[in-house]
């Protein structure tokens, strides 16, 4: 488990794939999007098997249960799950496709680098707001590509609306930078996967991104008045620590706090 922030779940599931025959029965509790990273695994869905490999992956159906073989050895797969209330934000789950063994999910390069990009960054320890964004970015582009019309329903209508909920995000953000993304959604009535989306087409970055830059803006400020005491300013942006401060200081700028408090002050 790398990520479990109820409204999504991120999981790296590694399968040793002792043996080819079939798995004992596996109850699936929450909606979910399997990418496989490596290997390949037929799966068997209310007697109903697929193939599942890297290049195809699939969603899962609470109430469903399937098994699992491994004619070549094991597997390796991303898995990222949503809660209830989660996938009704996205759109009406009974306007989903439906398959009895499920929908079989394309991976094209940019789902298949972005789901890798999504485990590194758990992996390195990413904080849980760019985590969160990132998954339901991806579960709600598949959910998209497989029943557009019922997603795009939910996406606000008129240039002139987008811009004024972006700008209530934005305004949200400077007075409460700590905001997560399904509080702001609550915030201007949208699900977390429709305001990201919208958020990204205005203003060219997701959400966790421009909070950092925020808060980096806010310690190029204060560095800009003399502050001496990194760790101090580090936690008064709400950075992590003097390392995190650093990080994203020299990401964003190309310099160091140090550095930049002599160029600035």
């Amino acid at each position: 488990m790398l990520l479990d922030a109820g409204c999504v779940r991120v999981e790296d599931v590694r399968c040793p794939g002792h043996g080819r025959g079939w798995s004992a029965g596996e109850p699936v509790t929450r909606f979910g999007v399997v990418f496989p990273r490596a290997g390949v695994f037929r799966r068997s869905v209310d007697g109903l098997e697929t193939v599942a490999d890297s290049v195809s992956g699939y969603l899962q159906r609470p109430g469903s249960e399937q098994r699992i073989a491994h004619p070549r050895g094991g597997d390796r797969c991303t898995s990222i799950t949503v809660s209830p209330a989660t996938l009704r934000s996205f759109t009406d789950d009974s306007r989903l496709p439906t398959d009895r063994a499920d929908v079989a999910v394309a991976i094209d390069a940019t789902s298949d680098l972005r789901h890798r990009e999504l485990i590194a960054r758990a992996r390195r320890g990413a904080h849980a707001d760019e985590l969160i964004e990132r998954a339901i970015t991806l579960v709600g582009d598949v959910l998209t590509e497989l029943a557009p019309d019922a997603v795009d329903a939910g996406f606000p209508s008129g240039a002139a609306r987008r811009r004024r909920l972006v700008d209530e995000v934005r305004q949200a953000l400077h007075e409460e930078p700590d905001l997560t993304l399904t509080e702001l959604a609550r915030l201007v009535g949208l699900s977390p996967f429709h305001l990201s989306r919208m958020f990204k087409q205005a203003c060219g970055l997701t959400i966790s991104a421009y909070r950092v830059r925020l808060r980096v803006r806010g310690a190029l400020e204060r560095l800009g008045e003399g502050e001496r005491d990194l760790a101090r300013l580090a936690v008064d942006t709400g950075f992590a620590d003097q390392a995190h401060l650093t990080r994203r200081v020299r990401t964003e700028t190309g310099d160091t706090p140090g550095r930049l408090r002599a160029l600035l002050a």
